[in-house]
């Protein structure tokens, strides 16, 4: 079950991020995740009811949870900014997915020799799908991404290490308390929360709503075993946006890309048989 909702989050987080993509040149990075947060706090409200009760543990770690959430994104733009995404992104995704698998060793959830071989591949296939080397100040988008991925990685496992019976409530509080940040953030240097573009708000929301509900996937999952399988699985994502980029855009895959893409899938069926 870990691995198998890692990969439905894999393929929420890689579509939202396909998605937002669409709310891009219309609207400020801010602006897109200040409609995320509240988008995925909306649909996230819905159907938590259906898997679990409510509890202050979940509203407070889930509250530990957002901070970490907008502290990854803030420095992940930054990253962007100074560098470029195809520096920082495949650091801070790597980072965020090793740290948990370290944490649950410190746990005593050793991986046995073909989830640690799995772990490694996956690594390995992040790093092909999405590094863009000879680009601008890499040592920026090195650190930055590297911070980014230990934000990302406090995030899951904040909320991920509350009680099964909250369910995906944690979420929902990790997606107000960011909202609320990013509000906040918007008023100090007067910006508006969202963009005067309705459409750029719509695709933002949309985004917003899928991708959060894959965080909720994982969340789910680490709430019922060691959180290392389903967050490795799940950040698989970026062979999803390529993937999508591939079929829907027409976008060509570049050898580096294919084998990367070859990769993730072995590292997933390794991590499932260990």
């Amino acid at each position: 079950m870990q691995v198998a909702l890692g990969l439905l989050a894999a393929l929420l987080i890689g579509t939202s991020d396909f998605l937002g993509a669409r709310a891009s040149g219309k609207t400020t990075a801010l602006q897109t995740t200040t409609a995320a947060f509240l988008g995925g706090a909306v649909v996230v409200a819905v159907y938590s009811p259906f898997l679990g009760d409510v509890s202050a543990v979940a509203i407070g770690m889930g509250a530990l949870s957002g901070i970490a959430a907008f502290a990854a994104l803030t420095t992940l733009w930054r990253g962007y900014a100074l560098s470029s995404v195809g520096v920082a992104a495949p650091i801070a995704a790597v980072v965020a997915a090793v740290l948990p698998v370290l944490w649950d060793a410190v746990g005593g959830e050793v991986p046995g020799p073909l989830g640690w071989l799995g772990v490694v591949v996956g690594v390995v296939a992040l790093v092909l799908t999405s590094w863009a080397p000879g680009t601008r100040n890499v040592r920026d988008g090195v650190v930055l991404g590297t911070i980014a991925g230990v934000c990302f990685a406090a995030m899951f496992l904040f909320a991920a290490s509350t009680p099964e019976d909250v369910g995906t409530w944690p979420v929902v509080s990790q997606r107000v308390t960011a909202f609320a940040i990013a509000v906040l953030v918007g008023a100090a240097v007067r910006q508006r929360p969202f963009a005067p573009d309705a459409v750029s708000v719509r695709w933002s929301f949309l985004a917003g709503a899928v991708g959060s509900s894959g965080v909720a996937a994982v969340v789910y999952g680490g709430q019922r075993g060691p959180a290392a399988p389903v967050v490795i699985a799940g950040a698989m994502y970026p062979a999803v946006v390529i993937a999508w980029a591939w079929v829907f855009m027409g976008q060509a895959l570049t050898r580096r890309q294919m084998v990367g893409l070859v990769a993730a899938l072995v590292g997933v069926a390794l991590i499932a048989a260990d």
